[in-house]
């Protein structure tokens, strides 16, 4: 007589499907054919370090060393406190341990003064050296290589109504606005942020320091008053759209040249 399958190998039987002979005896049991599970793509090495760079909102390292290393009148110099340089100066390290290659030296010009108002710390008598154009052209490279990465910026204005608040009285806040510009005439970090994101090289100014990419298939500059894709001003972001986020704007960003003076 067959001997009566135990009630442990009839769980097994339901839970696997496996027959009652192999489930009693111990054999192993046959197991379903299923898909493989699909591991998640891990992000390319470039956009690790770019999103750590640019942080949420405007707040990653790359807006702070900007931020806070002031270039102007001839002169330059570090608005933070020494602990601040250290810790900013350590985590621009650390993203450019994993940086991919051609990233690693821009990141080290990034907090070379950092690094410099660290050491000026510890001995005062050390010189304050900064070579403007090598930072400020690091800076731009890598605002251009990381443009694409930012989140909450879009490429291009879109066709439509401009939101009544952001538009009502332009003409009398900000005479002459908008316009459209070249985008050479820009600060250097609006510029390397536009980089490859423009039709003809245009963009329309909307205010003093404050741009949207310019198509020449939309004429209507009214229609650009909207906060995606608006780069420049901090300040003048939030004059023109309140509330809106810091991504892609900088402190004492400039009107250009070809705008209202």
């Amino acid at each position: 007589m067959r001997k009566a399958v135990t009630s442990a190998a009839i769980a097994l039987l339901l839970a696997t499907g496996c027959s009652a002979e192999a489930a009693e005896s111990g054999a192993p049991a046959a197991t379903a054919t299923s898909e493989p599970s699909v591991e998640p793509v891990a992000l390319n090495a470039e956009e690790q370090a770019c999103l750590k760079l640019l942080g949420t909102d405007g707040k990653g390292p790359l807006y702070d060393a900007i931020y806070l290393v002031k270039i102007g009148g001839g002169t330059s110099g570090f608005l933070g406190t020494a602990e601040t340089a250290s810790l900013l100066n350590e985590e621009i390290a650390g993203i450019a341990r994993n940086a991919p290659e051609g990233m690693e030296a821009l990141l080290e010009e990034l907090s070379s003064p950092m690094e410099n108002a660290a050491l000026r710390a510890e001995h005062p008598d050390s010189p304050w050296s900064l070579n403007v154009a090598t930072w400020t052209g690091a800076v731009a490279q890598l605002l251009t290589r990381c443009a694409s990465y930012e989140t909450g910026t879009g490429s291009a204005a879109s066709p439509g109504a401009p939101a009544p608040s952001a538009v009502e009285g332009i003409g009398a806040a900000y005479p002459g606005y908008p316009l459209v510009v070249n985008v050479e005439s820009l600060d250097y970090r609006v510029a390397a942020w536009f980089d490859g994101k423009l039709v003809d090289g245009q963009v329309v100014a909307l205010a003093p320091g404050l741009y949207a990419p310019y198509d020449p298939n939309i004429p209507d500059l009214l229609t650009y008053y909207v906060a995606d894709g608006v780069a420049g001003d901090s300040p003048t972001k939030q004059a023109v759209f309140p509330g809106s986020g810091a991504a892609a704007t900088w402190s004492n960003v400039s009107p250009g040249p070809q705008e209202p003076q």
